[in-house]
């Protein structure tokens, strides 16, 4: 039998000898999830990572948590909506408005401190590859195909990495 004190802190009760803390350990299931996202972003670069289609321009930046987020760059023209040009026979596309957003592709948590990152072209390839630096003593690629985050090389350099 456990004594475990109650409420008051004064008197003990007793716990069934069946609910040790060997059967509640592994019964215990761990969830690791982050309510909010950090906010400020440390560093970013543009490319193209996700299709091999030109013109698709992509944003890819670090968060202080230690997240990795890509955006594309989505543009769209949005109609005016005066009815009352239509009538006067006006084929001014004045009235069209460009409006520029961000759409999230990915969001990649990686649990470490984040530092630098920038994007590059290997030579022959239509995509654009990631190469992150972190404090752990890593400089990673990371390729984003079809939205999904691969990790392609993930060597140690330094005294801290060895």
């Amino acid at each position: 039998q456990i004594l475990v004190p109650s409420k008051k802190y004064i008197k003990y009760r007793e716990i069934p000898a069946t609910m040790t803390s060997v059967t509640s350990a592994a019964a215990m299931k761990l969830l690791d999830v982050r309510l909010k996202h950090a906010g400020s972003i440390v560093s970013s670069a543009i490319g193209e990572f996700t299709s091999s289609t030109a013109g698709l321009q992509e944003i890819v930046c670090i968060r202080a948590g230690g997240t990795i987020d890509l955006y594309r760059i989505v543009i769209s023209q949005v109609g005016g909506g005066d009815k009352a040009n239509v009538d006067n026979g006006d084929d001014d596309d004045d009235d069209d408005e460009v409006q520029t957003t961000l759409k999230l592709i990915t969001r990649l948590e990686t649990r470490s401190v984040l530092r630098s990152i920038c994007s590059v072209r290997v030579s022959g390839g239509k995509r654009d590859v990631v190469v992150v630096g972190a404090d752990g003593g890593c400089c990673s690629i990371i390729d984003f195909e079809n939205g999904v985050a691969k990790v392609l090389h993930c060597p140690a350099f330094g005294k801290v990495g060895r």
